[in-house]
């Protein structure tokens, strides 16, 4: 599965003016089969679009984000067990990505994806992942350059 990060949902729904604008949609309308995200990348959107959408479209984000985008949204194995389960695996996991100097969200994003064995880990935030994963880290730009 391609996993998709965050920044590209937050440049498509709210930077239209970006640079980057064009290719991450390009990417998003042509790269559609077998792809992925997490809810903690999802969450992280609607915290960022809480500045810019009211309460109603929020929930229309949520409500209608994987069939907007086509895209599964993955959860941790170990949110299906305990709760003890779950926040063991956070703490050893997410302590083993921070000491490779990542910020808290990152390595939580980064470990579900390893987690679900993902292809390919799709950002803009190259300099966030590379180098702290076994998935190839690469841009929308790169992705359709490959194609």
């Amino acid at each position: 599965m391609i996993f998709i990060d965050t920044d590209i949902f937050v440049i498509e729904k709210l930077f239209k003016n970006d640079d980057r604008y064009d290719s991450t949609t390009q990417f998003l309308n042509e790269i559609k089969n077998d792809r992925c995200t997490s809810v903690y990348n999802l969450f992280e959107l609607l915290g960022i679009a809480s500045f810019n959408l009211n309460k109603t479209d929020l929930k229309k984000l949520l409500k209608g984000f994987s069939d907007v985008y086509e895209i599964e949204i993955l959860f941790p194995h170990t949110s299906y067990d305990s709760a003890e389960a779950f926040v063991e695996q956070l703490f050893d996991n997410t302590f083993e990505k921070i000491s490779l100097k990542m910020n808290f969200m990152d390595a939580m994003i980064l470990n579900l994806a390893e987690e679900h064995n993902c292809s390919t880990f799709v950002t803009w935030n190259l300099k966030h992942f590379e180098g702290r994963t076994d998935i190839p880290v690469r841009s929308p730009q790169q992705m359709m350059d490959k194609k």
